[in-house]
């Protein structure tokens, strides 16, 4: 009874919070699809985020593909569909960096290589900061350097605000005069998606 009535609390949690989702900035731009979701930094957020399109109900599964790791052994991961979008979800974690066998100027290198790459096949990039302060750090770490990496190459941001609290993201997408859409919490992303991908 007791565990029934948690599970039920904390669906009524996720409603409202979904149901107040607060979303500031610029509106969301219209999605494309397929898309190839990934992330930079290799920490958690990548796979936080593909539940989250999941849960959000606004696309099918197999209207996009997640990658953790594009153009680390396959040169052709960026064009195994007709990909019309990278996604790419920033944050590092030196538990997932140890567990992928490799150094962050090595992810960094293989980030390099597949902006360079979505630039010249012309892919929408977009680049979500969506887990927060914990995702930030001092200049030069890990998670510093695959915003670097990411972000200024961008054609839309999505952050967390409070991944946002120096600045960083406002004065990137105002130097590369880009869209960027501030959300609350990590659970906003959901709203995010549903727009972007809501139909006309």
């Amino acid at each position: 009874m007791k565990k029934t009535l948690l599970v039920l609390i904390a669906f009524s949690i996720l409603a409202t919070t979904s149901l107040f989702a607060l979303i500031s900035g610029d509106a969301p731009v219209k999605g494309e699809l397929p898309f190839l979701l990934t992330n930079a930094g290799q920490g958690p957020g990548g796979k936080m985020a593909r539940l989250l399109i999941w849960q959000s109900k606004a696309i099918e599964e197999t209207d996009f593909d997640y990658n953790a790791e594009p153009l680390r052994d396959n040169p052709d991961d960026l064009v195994a569909r007709d990909y019309k979008m990278l996604f790419v979800i920033i944050g590092s974690s030196a538990k997932g960096l140890g567990a992928s066998g490799i150094t962050i100027e090595e992810e960094i290198s293989r980030l390099n290589k597949m902006i360079a790459e979505a630039k010249e096949l012309g892919l929408y990039i977009i680049a979500a900061h969506i887990e927060g302060k914990e995702r930030r750090g001092n200049p030069g770490s890990a998670d510093e350097q695959s915003i670097d990496a990411i972000a200024p190459y961008a054609d839309y941001l999505i952050v967390v605000k409070s991944g946002n609290l120096d600045g960083k993201f406002t004065k990137i997408a105002q130097e590369n005069n880009v869209p960027l859409t501030l959300i609350d919490n990590t659970i906003d992303f959901m709203e995010v998606i549903k727009q972007m991908f809501k139909s006309e």
